[in-house]
This record gives C-alpha cells, sequence and structure tokens, in this order.
C-alpha cells in the first residue's frame, strides 16, 4: 500500500483488530466513528464575522493556497465553500497547497450536516513537533515543506449531507430554517486540519490507537487533552489503555486541552472541551463545549452542533490557538550537534532557528548535567551570531571525562516552549569525554549491477562515528584479479561518494566487480570498521549491445540479453516452460514511506519504428488499488509498468501508464481471494496468461527512428504484496518473419534441429536460380554464417558449425535473387 501510516477516512473509516492492508481499512471490520457535524434543531439567530485579517486582507497575499475538488457540488453551493475556504486560507500559513475533496452526498443520519477530517497521519517526520505522535497529513506537508500526497490524493475529505436545507449566503443572514452552510465548511475544514484525533471506545472501555496492534498511537491533538486536574488522557500513569478509567474520563464533562496557544488566546483558561455523560463516537473530545461557548461567543464554531440561522464566520481564538500546537505554528531547532571528545576541550553548539511565531531569543538555553540530572544542572544561555544566522554557546567542560546529559528549550512570544529532544525529560542528547572504542558506521546498499553506458561506476555510503570520520575507502577487484582501491569523498554530513577508478570501455559483459567499504574514525585508536564483516558485495558489468529493429524472445533457452538482478529465467513451478519471474512473492519494504522497485532491462536498444509494437504473455498479481483509482494516484498502490530511456538509462518515461492485477478480471479476482496478513496466497499459473499490446508511440514519450532501451519494472510499496509478474513470448517490433514465402521450385530442409554444433541446410532448386544464399541470423537480424551461390540448379548442402553460440534461438534465411523465400527457426542445445 501507499504510504500507510493511518489512513483515516473519516466519511467512512473502519477498524478491526488487525488490517491487512490499506483496503481493509476502508472495506473491512466495524466502522470507526466519524467525526461530524450534527445539526441542532434550536433557532440561534446568531452572526459572528470573519476575523479581521479575513475582512482586512484587500491587498494581502492569502497565507495558505486550498485548493478543492468537487465531487456532485451545485454551482450555488460552491461559492459558500470557497468563503470559508479564503477565510482559512488568511489563516493557515503553508508554502504546501492543501487539497481537500468535498462531497455532496446524502447522509443516513438526517440531523448530521456532515462530516470529514484529514485522510493521512504521519509520524516522526523531520523537525515532527513530538516523537511517535501522528499529524494531520496537511500539517506535516507545512512542517516539512514537502508535497507527500501530491495534487491527485486529498489532505482531507468533507461529506456534506445534500438533504440539509442550507443557506448559500456568505453574508451571515441566515434564515432562522435554514442552515449556514459557510459556517459548516468554516468546521468541517478545522477538523480536517487536525481537530480530531484516535480516542474511542469498546462498552465501557476506553483507548486510543490506529487498530488492536497499534493501540496507544495518539495524534496531535489527544496529546493536549486533560481532566479537571490537568493530568493528560496519555498519561499512562493515570491512565491506563484499555481501562474503564479512561472511558469515566471521556464522559466526566470534565475534559479540556491544554493547548499552550490556545490558554493564550483564552485569557490564561485551559479551553473546555465537550464530553457528554453519554459517550458520542462522532462528537465527544473532539469539540469545544457547547455550554462554555455558545452560538454568540467568538469560539462556537467547534461547538459539537450548529443551529439553525447560527452563522459563524471565524473559527475563533481557541480554535486557533489549538491548531497552532497541533502544529500549524512551529518551531524547528536545527542543531549541529557537537561529537564526543577523547580530552577536556570547549564544545561548541551552534543552532539554527525557524519560528512561526516571534522568538524570545533570551530563552534559548542549554542545559546540561554531569550526573544524569540527579543533583548538577547547569544552564547557559545562547547568544546570537553577529551575523544573525544562528545561535551558539560554549561549554567549557569541567570534568576529564565521562558524559555530559544536555538537552535545548527555547520559546516563543506565546510562551510555548520547544526542545531538543522533543521527549525532554524522558530523552536527552550526549557529548562522552575520554578515549574512543566505538567503531565507526557503514550503512551501504550494495550496488546492483553496472549499465555499461560510458559512464564511470558511482558508489555511495553512509558513515558516521561519535569522534568523527577521518577517513572512508574502497578496496575491489574484477574477476578476483587486478585489485585496486580508491577513497570516497564526503558530500554531506555523513554521505560519502567516489568513483571505481576503471576505464568504462575496458569492462566487458559479464565481468564481477567484487568490494568492501572500510572507514576509520578520527580518535587516537583509529577504530575501524568494515563493511560487510565478511566476504565482500559484488555486481556484475550489463554492456549495452548494438542497436536494432526489433527482438523477440519466448524464453525457452538461457540467455544474457537481459538484466538480471532482480528477476530470473526459469519454468516456474506449475509451469511448462521457462519464461522472466519477478520475485516470487515480490517483498513490500513493511516500512512507512517507503518503496522497493524490481527491474529488469533488455540490454538491445530498440529503434521505433512508426506504430511499433512491444508484446508479450503475461500474469500480473500485484496489490490491485482502490476502485476508480488510476495510475499515478496515491491509491493505486503496487503496479507493473514498461519504461523506455532514450539516454542509456539515465531516465526513463514510460512507454504505456502502468497497471496492477485489477487490469485483468481473472488476476484481480484471484488476489483477493486468499489474503492473510496483507499478503496474497494467489500463486500464478499458465492459464492465466493474458497477451498485452503496447504501441511505443501512442503516449507521445517516444517516435519513430527514436532509439530507446526497455525496461519491466514492478513497484511495490508499503506492507501489501502478492505473488508477482512473469512474462513470456516477448515480441518487440518482430525482427525477422517466420511464415513461408517459398517458391515452390524450391525445397529446404534443414537439420538436425535442435542441434548442438553443425547445422546443415540442403537446398533443392527445380529451375536455374541466379543468386542463391543461406544465411545463420540470431533474433535480430544480425548475421552469424552465410553463403551464396550463382547460377545454382538441383540439389546443395551448407554446412555451418556453429558450436561457438550460445544455447538459444535462430534462424536459417533463405533467398533467391535477394527476396527471402523461407526462414527456418533453429534451436541450439
Amino acid at each position: 500500500m501507499k504510504k500507510f501510516v493511518f489512513i483515516l477516512i473519516l466519511s467512512g473509516l473502519f477498524y478491526n483488530g488487525i488490517i491487512n492492508g490499506q483496503t481493509s481499512l476502508k472495506k473491512r471490520g466495524i466502522q470507526f466513528p466519524e467525526i461530524v457535524c450534527y445539526a441542532s434543531d434550536k433557532v440561534e439567530k446568531t452572526f459572528v464575522p470573519p476575523p479581521n485579517e479575513f475582512l482586512t486582507k484587500s491587498g494581502i497575499e492569502k497565507k495558505s493556497d486550498i485548493i478543492v475538488t468537487y465531487v456532485y457540488f451545485p454551482t450555488n453551493a460552491k461559492t459558500a465553500i470557497e468563503y470559508a475556504v479564503s477565510i482559512w486560507e488568511q489563516i493557515i500559513e503553508s508554502k504546501i497547497p492543501i487539497h481537500i475533496k468535498a462531497n455532496w452526498f446524502s447522509i443516513n443520519q438526517t440531523n448530521v450536516l456532515a462530516n470529514g477530517g484529514p485522510s493521512d497521519y504521519y509520524a516522526n517526520f523531520e523537525f515532527a513537533p513530538r516523537k511517535n505522535r501522528y499529524y494531520p497529513i496537511s500539517v506535516v506537508e507545512k512542517i516539512t515543506g514537502t508535497e507527500i500526497s501530491g495534487s491527485g490524493s486529498p489532505d482531507m475529505e468533507i461529506t456534506f449531507n445534500k438533504d440539509i436545507k442550507w443557506y448559500y449566503g456568505t453574508d451571515g443572514k441566515t434564515p432562522d430554517q435554514l442552515y449556514d452552510l459557510v459556517t459548516v465548511a468554516l468546521h468541517e475544514i478545522g477538523h480536517g486540519l487536525g481537530f480530531t484525533g484516535f480516542f474511542f471506545v469498546t462498552g465501557t472501555i476506553g483507548t486510543y490507537g490506529r487498530t488492536d496492534g497499534y493501540i496507544g498511537d495518539a495524534s496531535a491533538f489527544d496529546i493536549m487533552v486533560a481532566d479537571a486536574d490537568g493530568k493528560l488522557l496519555t498519561d499512562t500513569l493515570k491512565y491506563k489503555i484499555n481501562s474503564n478509567a479512561l472511558y469515566n474520563a471521556f464522559i466526566s464533562d470534565q475534559l479540556y486541552s491544554v493547548s499552550a496557544a490556545g490558554r493564550f488566546y483564552n485569557s490564561g483558561v485551559q479551553p473546555r472541551l465537550y464530553a457528554p455523560s453519554v459517550f458520542d463516537a462522532g462528537s465527544s473530545i473532539y469539540h469545544l463545549n457547547d455550554n462554555t461557548y455558545p452560538g454568540s461567543d467568538p469560539n462556537s464554531l467547534m461547538t459539537h452542533a450548529i443551529g439553525k440561522g447560527e452563522a459563524v464566520h471565524d473559527p475563533g481564538p481557541i480554535t486557533k490557538g489549538i491548531l497552532d500546537d497541533i502544529g500549524w505554528k512551529h518551531m524547528k531547532l536545527k542543531l549541529e550537534k557537537p561529537k564526543d571528545i577523547e580530552v577536556p576541550k570547549p564544545i561548541v553548539f551552534n543552532l539554527g532557528i525557524e519560528s512561526d511565531y516571534p522568538l524570545d531569543t533570551a530563552s534559548v538555553k542549554l542545559i546540561y548535567s554531569t550526573d544524569g540530572y540527579k543533583n548538577k544542572r547547569d544552564t547557559l544561555r545562547f547568544q546570537l551570531s553577529p551575523d544573525k544566522t544562528k545561535f551558539t554557546v560554549t561549554l567549557y567542560p569541567q570534568v576529564n571525562s565521562g558524559r555530559i546529559d544536555y538537552y535545548i528549550s527555547a520559546r516563543d512570544n506565546v510562551t510555548r516552549t520547544f526542545y531538543i529532544p522533543t521527549e525532554v525529560p524522558n530523552e536527552y542528547l550526549t557529548v562522552n569525554i575520554g578515549p574512543d572504542t566505538k567503531q565507526p558506521q557503514i550503512n551501504h546498499t550494495p550496488i546492483p549491477y553496472f549499465l555499461a553506458n560510458g559512464s564511470q561506476i558511482k558508489i555511495n555510503t553512509l558513515a558516521d562515528d561519535n569522534l568523527g570520520i577521518d577517513t572512508v575507502w574502497v578496496e575491489y577487484n574484477i574477476n578476483g584479479k587486478n585489485p585496486g582501491s580508491f577513497g570516497l569523498v564526503a558530500d554531506s554530513a555523513i554521505n560519502y561518494t567516489g568513483f571505481f577508478n576503471l576505464n568504462p570501455k575496458l569492462l566487458k559483459d559479464g565481468d564481477l566487480i567484487s568490494y568492501r567499504i572500510f572507514a576509520i574514525d578520527a580518535s587516537k585508536a583509529h577504530n575501524q570498521s568494515v563493511s560487510p564483516v565478511t566476504g565482500s558485495y559484488s555486481f556484475k558489468v550489463e554492456k549495452l549491445f548494438d542497436p536494432i529493429g526489433g527482438y523477440i524472445n519466448d524464453f525457452d533457452y538461457p540467455t544474457n540479453d537481459f538484466v538480471l538482478s532482480d528477476f530470473k529465467i526459469y519454468t516456474e513451478t506449475g509451469f511448462k516452460n521457462p519464461s522472466l519471474h519477478s520475485s516470487h512473492p515480490y517483498p513490500s519494504p513493511n516500512q512507512n514511506n517507503k518503496n522497493l522497485n524490481f527491474t529488469t532491462i533488455l540490454k538491445y536498444p530498440i529503434v521505433i519504428k512508426q506504430n511499433g509494437t512491444i508484446s508479450y504473455d503475461e500474469v500480473v498479481l500485484v496489490e490491485p488499488g482502490e476502485p476508480l483509482s488510476k495510475f499515478g494516484d496515491d491509491d493505486f498502490w503496487d503496479y507493473v509498468i514498461v519504461e523506455g530511456s532514450k539516454d542509456l538509462g539515465a531516465t526513463w518515461l514510460p512507454v504505456a501508464d502502468g497497471y496492477d492485477s485489477g487490469y485483468n478480471t481473472v488476476w484481480k479476482t484471484n488476489y483477493n481471494k486468499d489474503i492473510v496478513n496483507q499478503e496474497s496466497k494467489a500463486v500464478g499459473i499458465p492459464d492465466w496468461y493474458f497477451k498485452n499490446e503496447i504501441n511505443l508511440t501512442a503516449n507521445g514519450n517516444f517516435k519513430a527512428n527514436d532509439t530507446i532501451l526497455i525496461r519491466f519494472r514492478l513497484f511495490s510499496d508499503p506492507y501489501a504484496h502478492g505473488w508477482g509478474w512473469t512474462i513470456d513470448n516477448l515480441r518487440i517490433q518482430s525482427p525477422v518473419s517466420s511464415e513461408k514465402v517459398a517458391l515452390p521450385e524450391t525445397r529446404i530442409n534443414v537439420y538436425p534441429n535442435p542441434f548442438k554444433e553443425v547445422i546443415k541446410v540442403e537446398v533443392f532448386t527445380e529451375k536455374t536460380v541466379e543468386k542463391l544464399s543461406v544465411q545463420i541470423v540470431n533474433l535480430f537480424g544480425q548475421n552469424l554464417a552465410n553463403t551464396q551461390l550463382t547460377d545454382q540448379y538441383g540439389k546443395f548442402i551448407y554446412e555451418a558449425d556453429l558450436g561457438f553460440l550460445p544455447s538459444g534461438m535462430y534462424f536459417v534465411v533463405v533467398r533467391e535473387n535477394g527476396q527471402i523465400i523461407q526462414s527456418v527457426k533453429i534451436s541450439k542445445n
């Protein structure tokens, strides 16, 4: 699945003990509580105007870009949604566009105005406010400054009840019997921005988490929920997960948010949350208390129900403050972490700070201890550097050996304090003083193969050490001979790169290069590490062949025509003949936000003909995407694809869109028949072969006379996976015809077939042929052996010694006066 962290589609959440892939989350199990906005029967005629920053926005650039995709939305309703969006755009700051999917559907509950929330949650991203806590996708994109989900996948999804009597105006003059659509849109976008979380109940047991397998996971909102005594509900010392005590807190009518910004903007009072005596899975906890913030209150937008005639066009200071603490107003602390030292010397700390609120520069502190904070604790203040680009402080150790624990704190002008590390006082950073015996750490992904395209062989590795790295180098050999070595250069703090000092032109197809990586640290002991610890890494040189106009292969014979690092050619159990196979089953990374790619490349570049085609028989058992998803969408999970490269493998473009098991009903039906722990147990069989034919120029990426490499790629995203992919009877632009077009006066006999070394071609003509030629060619039409006679009549036998050829398929081509009269397929054992 794609980015399976926790996908919370609030218009249709499903909960089950163990989630089997992302499709399970949406399709199987007990429905997870929807976060809803209820319709109150009361007439609450009131109007809270938009915030000042919106009313005075003339000439001011909006702070974010919120893009709405409408599904079955009436035109007259869109104006209200866009008005609500424009208000949030003046409040929420983000360089990354926020995408909303807005649905106009009937909702079974007639007293529900709408429901909605974030589409994804992420934890432990760069500069995450807290460790192991989950943040809505739009917040993550804002903090990281990175588009994660893309325009094809919304950051939040909202469903509006089309059966409600709506007021579409934007003036706040909502009639007594209508519900204000602007108000409800503002409310639901508030949930989508993070005003929601993972608390739920089972009977009289309260808990929180994503699934039974991930109980204890909490959202950014959840970690700010506290009881009347200020005890956090995520404090397991008081509230055990899966407990009646937690349930009683949920229904206590005494829950508060300890949001520092929310308190700051509420005159120092903790915002009160909605916690009725009967737990409401659609409203409890994730709304403000209605009695505390009635309709006329500027904070009433995020209460659990909206009345008739009620128009609240301002999220309110409390809601904005809580969202600030969820991450919409953040502080990034960028520390250049000092290394360990062997002898006492000044330790310099350099700190960069990016803060959405003005920084209290006097609050930036280093708090350190030499006894684990038991009795000794000292504080140093950071000073702003003269160029005002960073904060710096120098610590002069008072000990000759041991460890110094430390953390850093900084405060903004809303009195919020941020820390490095974020989990102080449960975690600290450390500088060690004394002799160093730790070896450097090397983290290297082995080179799978080298595609010889004229470039040098590049290698990179990660190398780090608590004291610092002195030297990183590589030792290698070719086919067990000609040893060599070369150094690697740091191009970032821990990344080292270099090039094998080999002439690519002298490398041969199939050469095996073995290598090891060494690193020495900067200690007096010169501690050394090697990777791998035993043996060596190795990869093959894959030489590209001359371009050809076409290619065919039934894979019945061994071949070196493909780069086979991820795919293999063999006869799979249950199959009658060899074919090109991915791994069965193909693996998944089983880690959030990671993916794997498995490829095989045809080493013959193809010169494309006008409307040239590539065809092959295949079985595809890879994880299908969501219904109606298409290639490129975030919910189009795993896929297979044929790609081409015009620059010898430097860049690749699709020959056609990728596809999955959903491409064929037989594949999809069998893939979904037996899924265990996110893995489809379906095993491919020859009966499921389907012929695929692709026009090489149809999508515009390639045109006639382009010379391209062709590769097959299987893409695997986290967790769910299956049997994989097999390909047989590959044909690219049919280079050699095997159809008989011989004149009736000529008879041809080829034997033995199959052959081992010598092949004999017997030709008998019943008339004189001015020019007769016999040619042995490979699949690409390249000449291997030939002879030519003039004025030939009667019987003629041509013998060709082909013992030097590898096993495989070839053709005997006979021509009369330059015209092919017959081609015969032959095979060598």
